[in-house]
């Protein structure tokens, strides 16, 4: 192979590795659609049945994907759905949740970065749950000082 050859080659390998998109897999489904997605598990021994809703986010160009889970509750027939899907336009609140109080329903929408993060156990990692008990527990100290 000539050298003129090898360093077209190199350019050709490294502009695929600059423009190739790393994309998460993410969780898609309805439990309107599959009742399982409504108890999706992950990390558990069951995980390799959890696992079958688990499908790669493909971007649009200059997006990036995230994970997100929709829970819906209508409140006319108390009727609760649970949708898990890729996301790539940010909501206001990234990484957390928020609820929307629409007329005849209510959701709750979580969102996260990690791969499947979108399953059934909690979307908030440990490092969350410990900085909201910090908080929590500041709060409280500073009320009870307040007060007396």
């Amino acid at each position: 192979m000539s050298t003129s050859m090898f360093i077209y080659a190199m350019c050709l390998v490294l502009a695929a590795n600059l423009l190739s998109v790393s994309a998460i897999r993410c969780h898609q489904c309805n439990s309107h659609d599959n009742e399982d997605c409504g108890g999706l598990v992950v990390n558990t021994p069951r995980a390799q049945r959890d696992n079958q809703y688990l499908t790669d986010c493909i971007p649009p160009s200059g997006k990036d994907a995230f994970c997100r889970k929709t829970v819906i509750s209508f409140e006319q027939n108390n009727e609760r759905r649970i949708e898990r899907s890729c996301g790539y336009i940010p909501e206001k609140i990234q990484n957390a949740c928020f609820t929307a109080d629409n007329e005849g329903y209510k959701q709750i929408i979580c969102t996260c970065p990690e791969e499947g993060c979108n399953g059934a156990t909690s979307l908030l990692g440990a490092r969350q749950v410990g900085y909201s008990l910090v908080a929590s527990v500041v709060s409280l100290a500073l009320a009870s000082l307040l007060r007396h």
